[in-house]
C-alpha cells in the first residue's frame, strides 16, 4: 500500500537520508531552547546525561528530564511520524490522516513538558513549509494529561511560544494542559469529559501514549492504572480515532512477559466483541512496529541513537473502521 507521506518526500531538515540521521525540525529547537532559558537549564542541557532521568513530580525531576531527555523524546515521536526506514505499518498514515486537514483533537498522556504534541505540530509545519503536504487549513485541539504541575506550565508556555509559526502553516492550535493521575479515576473521569466535549464535530482523533512504560511495568503500576486506560479506550471511540503507543526498545518492553504483551493482551480482551479473528491474530509481539535512528543533537557537535517499538490502536466504533 502507497504511503501517504512518502519517505521520499521527506526534507533534509527533518530527516537525512545518507547518514540515516533524524534533525529535529527547526521550530521544536526553538521551543526547547526557549524552555530552556526559562527555566535556566541551558548550561545544564549541555552536561552529559546520568543514567536513570525518567522525570517525576517534583520541579527538579521535570527540569532534569526538560534538560536531558527532552530530544530524545521528541526524536522517538519524529521517527514514528516520519517512518523514514518505511518499518512502522500503518503508523505514519495514521499520523497523515489526522493532521490532513479540518478540526482534530489530539490527546498526549502523560504530557510531561509537551515533547509528543510540539514535536507532532511542529513537524507538520515543517513538512507544509517545506510543499511536502498540502497546507490545508488545519484546526488542533491539544489537550494533555500530566501530573507535574511544572511539566503542564512548560508545555503551555512552549504551545504558546510556537502558535504563531504554526499559524503561518495554516494550522490553529487550542491546547488545555490537565492535571491527571493515570491511576485516579476522578481525574481521569475529568480527563474524559473533557476529551468527549472537545471530541464533538472533530474529523479525527488521535491519542499519543510515550514512554509510559518504566511507571506501568517497571514500577507495577499496571493493574492499578487500567480502569484508567479502559475508561479513556472506551470512550474514545470514533470514525478516524487512533491510539499511538510509544516506548524505548527495551527487552522490559518487547520481552516475553513484557510491557506490550500485557498491553495487546489487555486491548484484544477490551475490543474482542469488535473485533475479527484476524485482527486479534495480528495483535501480537512479533507484529509490534519498531526502528532505529541517528539524532543530531539540537545543541551540540554529537549524535545518539534512539530506537523506539509501536503498536496503532484502532478504536471501533460498532465494526466502523477507520
Amino acid at each position: 500500500m502507497s504511503r501517504l507521506i512518502k519517505p521520499a518526500d521527506i526534507p533534509e531538515t527533518l530527516w537525512h537520508a545518507e547518514t540515516t540521521c533524524l534533525h529535529l525540525a527547526p521550530t521544536l529547537l526553538t521551543a526547547w531552547k526557549h524552555l530552556l532559558q526559562h527555566a535556566g537549564l541551558e548550561a545544564k542541557a549541555l552536561q552529559p546525561v546520568p543514567e536513570g532521568i525518567t522525570g517525576g513530580l517534583s520541579k527538579e525531576a521535570t527540569d532534569e528530564h526538560l534538560a536531558w531527555r527532552f530530544s530524545g523524546s521528541s526524536a522517538r515521536v519524529q521517527l514514528s511520524l516520519l517512518d523514514p526506514r518505511d518499518e512502522l505499518s500503518g503508523v505514519a498514515d495514521a499520523f497523515a490522516k489526522v493532521f490532513s486537514g479540518g478540526t482534530v483533537l489530539v490527546a498526549d498522556l502523560p504530557c510531561g513538558s509537551g515533547a509528543a504534541v510540539l514535536t507532532l505540530l511542529t513537524s507538520i509545519a515543517e513538512l507544509r513549509r517545506q510543499d511536502r503536504i498540502p497546507r490545508n487549513p488545519l484546526y488542533v485541539k491539544v489537550i494533555g494529561g500530566e501530573l507535574s504541575d511544572s511539566a503542564r506550565g512548560y508545555a503551555s508556555l512552549a504551545i504558546d511560544h510556537i502558535r504563531e509559526t504554526l499559524v503561518d502553516q495554516a494550522i490553529w492550535v487550542s491546547a488545555e494542559f490537565l492535571p491527571w493521575d493515570a491511576l485516579d479515576k476522578f481525574s481521569t473521569a475529568d480527563l474524559t469529559n473533557r476529551l468527549t466535549v472537545l471530541g464533538q464535530e472533530c474529523s479525527a482523533r488521535l491519542m499519543v501514549l510515550a514512554n509510559f512504560s518504566g511507571f506501568l511495568q517497571g514500577k507495577g503500576k499496571w493493574k492499578e492504572a487500567l480502569p484508567q486506560f479502559e475508561s479513556l479506550l472506551v470512550h474514545g471511540r470514533a470514525h478516524n480515532s487512533f491510539v499511538l503507543w510509544i516506548e524505548p526498545q527495551t527487552n522490559k518492553v518487547i520481552g516475553q512477559g513484557g510491557f506490550f504483551a500485557r498491553a495487546l493482551g489487555w486491548f484484544k480482551k477490551l475490543f474482542s466483541a469488535h473485533q475479527t479473528k484476524e485482527e486479534q491474530e495480528t495483535l501480537v509481539v512479533e507484529n509490534l512496529g519498531k526502528s532505529v535512528a541517528g539524532v543530531q543533537h539540537p545543541l551540540k557537535d554529537h549524535q545518539f541513537n534512539v530506537h523506539l517499538v509501536i503498536q496503532r490502536f484502532d478504536l471501533p466504533l460498532s465494526g466502523a473502521k477507520a
